[in-house]
């Protein structure tokens, strides 16, 4: 197998190459001989091993964290590791984690170690925490480091759950907008126009653009669907080029309200993952490598990508950090005080829960203004149907006097 790799090498500078070996272990230890600094190793797959691959379902974030909970409390308890994954499947409700576990317990019937066994999953897990099992077995903490992953990962479930439920609101609106729209098109319109034909009357302006735009979906509708379908994947498809992508998170993070809570959340990820990154006494430069993969926002990546650079060069974390306009000047401030003080980590954790806090209000005042916003949308299309349809039959009723 063929892995791309980003290392620091002996004379401090940045190399990227790729390398064949079995499997990723075999490729680290490659590294690590070379007397490098691993910055990323990825594996690469051939066209014929992306055939044959199967589909994946990502494990849920909450039965991780439930996942790491209890392997914590075996691992520190001395437990046979085999005979407590069995126990632990028996527990077990989400189908997706008792497949990972299956192939967990193989692996390590067959004497791998843990995290080579869950990077057998195929992605059924994350990476963030398969590598950090791993530091965790090389340094004796893992115990330390699975409680840290529960932490962080009811965290992210958290935060998931709580942007879900903001956009159900809107979403059951859209979906009432579309059914009255369908129930006024397909229902009471061809009735009213066909007892204004009859009368062979003239049609306010309202009501003639909405036969004309019925007649327009009547004809175009199937056409247009497909156009909207093919918009969507386009786009989606886009997105995934880095440079498009940046665009997007661009434009959004200028957003009013929505904007600010984007960044809130990504500072609050990154804040929390490299507070637990420091926790498995992880070098700097390697950090903000995995870094880039988890904030999960294009133009915090390549900010980040950024400092990592000014970092290989020398420069002071705080220094390197303050030159970027994505982060907040708090945030610069902790970090400084961080570096100062030796106490970098646990300044990253009090940033990581000042942002929740206001991630959780941001939430909370989008759902605020978005019930008012969107039962006022529906108001204005709902109301403008019955006038449109309303005026002609006044008219008639008033000309028949």
């Amino acid at each position: 197998m063929r892995f791309k790799y980003k290392v620091i090498d002996e004379n401090m500078n940045i190399n990227v190459g790729s390398l064949e070996a079995v499997d990723f272990d075999a490729a680290r230890r490659i590294t690590l001989e070379n007397g490098w600094q691993i910055i990323s190793l990825v594996g690469t797959r051939r066209l014929g091993d992306l055939l044959n691959q199967k589909i994946v379902t990502k494990v849920k974030y909450e039965s991780i964290s439930a996942f790491c909970s209890q392997m914590a409390m075996m691992v520190r308890s001395g437990a046979n590791l085999v005979r407590g994954l069995e126990v632990l499947k028996l527990q077990l409700e989400d189908k997706q984690l008792k497949g990972a576990i299956d192939t967990i317990i193989q692996g390590v019937s067959r004497g791998e170690s843990l995290s080579q066994s869950m990077r057998d999953c195929k992605g059924a897990l994350p990476d963030l925490l398969i590598n950090l099992v791993a530091v965790g077995e090389e340094s004796g903490n893992l115990d330390s480091v699975l409680n840290s992953m529960a932490v962080y990962y009811d965290r992210e479930n958290f935060i998931r759950k709580k942007i879900q439920s903001a956009s159900i609101y809107p979403v059951i609106l859209i979906a009432v907008l579309v059914g009255i729209v369908i129930f006024f098109m397909n229902f009471l319109l061809p009735e009213i126009m066909g007892m204004l034909t009859e009368n062979e009357q003239s049609l306010p302006a309202i009501t003639q653009a909405l036969i004309n735009a019925s007649n327009f979906l009547t004809l175009f509708g199937p056409y247009l669907l497909v156009v909207i379908i093919g918009l969507v994947v386009a786009l989606h498809r886009l997105f995934k080029i880095p440079k498009y992508r940046y665009y997007r998170d661009s434009v959004m993070l200028r957003l009013p309200l929505l904007g600010s809570n984007m960044r809130n959340v990504v500072i609050s990820r990154f804040s929390r993952t490299f507070a637990l990154f420091l926790h498995s006494s992880i070098p700097i430069v390697p950090i903000l490598s995995f870094m880039e993969t988890i904030v999960g926002n294009e133009v915090s990546r390549l900010a980040i990508l950024r400092v990592q650079d000014r970092i290989v060069k020398g420069e002071a974390l705080a220094l390197a950090f303050g030159q970027e306009s994505f982060f907040d000047p708090l945030v610069i401030q902790m970090i400084s005080i961080g570096e100062e003080t030796g106490r970098l980590e646990e300044m990253m954790e009090e940033v990581a829960n000042l942002y929740d806090k206001k991630v959780e209000l941001g939430i909370s005042r989008m759902i605020a203004l978005v019930e008012p916003i969107f039962t006022v949308i529906i108001g204005i299309f709902a109301g403008g149907m019955i006038i449109a349809i309303a005026l002609p039959i006044f008219s008639m009723a008033s000309g028949a006097q």
